[in-house]
Order: C-alpha cells, then sequence, then structure tokens
C-alpha cells in the first residue's frame, strides 16, 4: 500500500509540474508575442525617433564658415537633428555645396554667402533669416581666413575674420535672441589661443581673443538666457592642413605622438561638441571653454624621464 501511495503522488507531483511549466510557456509566448508586435510598431518609425527626440528640432542656426571642415560637419549634425540652418559662407561654391548636402537629406538649409568682415553683409545675413524663418536660436562662429594668412602671420586678416567677425554676427543677433527669450552662441577659437605654438602669432592672438570675448558676452547677457560657450579643437583633419601637407607628406603623422589618444581629431568630433552646446542638455553651461583636443593640452605627454 505504501509504495503504490508513493506512486500516486509521485504522478500527481510529475502533472502539478507539467502543469506549471506550460503555464509559464504560455506567459512568456504571450509576453514575446507582445515584444514582436511593439518592435514591428517601432520599425516602421523614422530613425530617429526610435531613440530619441531631435535634439533641434525647430531650432534655428546660423553657421559662419560652413562651406567645408568644421563648419560643415556642424551644419550637417545640426540639419540631423532637426535644425533649419542658414550655410554662411565667403565661398559660394562650397557654400552651395554644403546646402545642397543638406537639402539632399531631407533637411532645411539655405546658403547666405557673407563676408563676415562687413557688418552690412552681416547685417543683410540676419534680415534674411528672420524674413525666412522668424527668428534665430543658434548662432556658431567659426569662420576662418586662409591657411597661407595664418602661416604669414597676417595680422589683419587673422583679427578681421576671426575677432570681428565673430563681433559683428554676435553683435547683429543678439537682439534678436532677445526678442526670442534667449540662445546659445557657439565660439569657435583653438587650442593655439590656450597655449603657444611657435611662429604662429597672429592665429593665436585672435584665438585667444575669442576666448577672451567668450566670456565677456557670457556675463553680459546671461540674464538674457542668451548662453555663450566656446570650443578649442586640437589638431582637426580638414582641407586646411592641405598646403602643409603638401609641403609635408607625414606632418599629420609626425603630430599623432603628441597626443595621448594616440590620434588626431576629425570635424565631426568637433560638431558633436557644438551639437551638445547648442542644445537643452546644456542649459546651465555658459562662458565656458570646451577643449576638445584628444588630451594635448592636458600635459607634458611621451616627456623623457
Amino acid at each position: 500500500m505504501s509504495a503504490s501511495k508513493n506512486h500516486t503522488q509521485s504522478i500527481q507531483r510529475f502533472y502539478t509540474i507539467l502543469t506549471e511549466c506550460q503555464t509559464s510557456y504560455s506567459f512568456w509566448l504571450e509576453q514575446l508575442i507582445i515584444v514582436r508586435v511593439n518592435l514591428k510598431h517601432i520599425g516602421n518609425l523614422p530613425s530617429k525617433e526610435k531613440i530619441l527626440p531631435l535634439r533641434l528640432k525647430n531650432k534655428v542656426a546660423i553657421i559662419t564658415g560652413s562651406g567645408r571642415g568644421i563648419g560643415k560637419a556642424i551644419a550637417l549634425r545640426f540639419s540631423e537633428e532637426g535644425a533649419k540652418v542658414i550655410v554662411d559662407d565667403v565661398n559660394q561654391e562650397t557654400g552651395n555645396q554644403t546646402t545642397d548636402l543638406i537639402q539632399s537629406k531631407g533637411h532645411t538649409a539655405i546658403f547666405t554667402p557673407t563676408d563676415v568682415t562687413d557688418s552690412n553683409m552681416v547685417e543683410d545675413m540676419v534680415t534674411k533669416t528672420i524674413k525666412k524663418f522668424g527668428k534665430i536660436d543658434i548662432l556658431v562662429n567659426n569662420a576662418i581666413c586662409s591657411t597661407n594668412d595664418v602661416l604669414t602671420n597676417n595680422w589683419d586678416a587673422n583679427l578681421n575674420v576671426i575677432l570681428k567677425g565673430a563681433q559683428h554676427c554676435s553683435q547683429a543677433i543678439i537682439p534678436e535672441m532677445q526678442k526670442n527669450g534667449g540662445g546659445s552662441i557657439i565660439n569657435v577659437a583653438s587650442v593655439n589661443g590656450l597655449i603657444g605654438l611657435q611662429g604662429i602669432h597672429a592665429y593665436s592672438a585672435s584665438k585667444g581673443a575669442i576666448i577672451s570675448l567668450t566670456k565677456s558676452l557670457a556675463i553680459s547677457h546671461g540674464a538674457d538666457n542668451i548662453r555663450v560657450n566656446c570650443i578649442c579643437p586640437g589638431t582637426i583633419q580638414t582641407e586646411v592642413w592641405e598646403p602643409m601637407i603638401e609641403r609635408n607628406p607625414n606632418i599629420l603623422n609626425d603630430i599623432i605622438p603628441h597626443y595621448p589618444l594616440h590620434r588626431i581629431g576629425t570635424p565631426i568630433d568637433i560638431a558633436n561638441a557644438a551639437l551638445f552646446l547648442a542644445s537643452d542638455e546644456s542649459s546651465f553651461a555658459t562662458g565656458a571653454i570646451f577643449t576638445i583636443d584628444g588630451g594635448l593640452t592636458a600635459g607634458l605627454h611621451n616627456f623623457p624621464i
């Protein structure tokens, strides 16, 4: 009798476990179906909406010197995040190319050929932007003089384009930002404004002045909810280096050992930093200097001890 009873209990336990397994299987099968339905729904969404909302949706951004290099990368990155972009460059060919590229991706951009050293042309750029989009939320002061002007220490060219150009644009756009309840100004300086570079005096002084201008504007317009910040890039591989590469094909490889990250930067490295400063994610940042330099200015690297 005892053996028969134990046998019966074993069978009952077996059926109980089997029933629980069936219930668990049904539950997880149901969850799998729900997940598959949700994934199918997500797959129908635009790619940007799968993860995060657009960070600059409905923002209007002017980027000077955006025909190529860092400025072009910033213009493209901003447009990808929903900004309406005003491509500004003194070179009509490269300016049109950047604008066409943005538009070909389904984003909004117009080109306003402007010499930032001419305050009247800057005012005209602002007027056209307001007429087209009704406001200005973001200004990126990125215009730079030619590589030859940098290497030959053309003081007038460096100061007029880099420093006075940034001031002309800021002075013309700040009143529009005040009307709109605030905005973000991003000045692109350089590590050469923080540390010296042998023989490059005019460029270094101009970039150092941009850093000071950033702090002064930030203090002056904080009450207007206008944030003013500065990016100091290290060596970034752009078209600016082409004349120097022609003279020394190994120049960039020679520079790399000075960088703790063992590489030089790309325009997108700077564009991503600019995106952060343009977005609401940096709402408490103003008067700040963001050094994006692969560790170049962190201290001595590869120093023999």
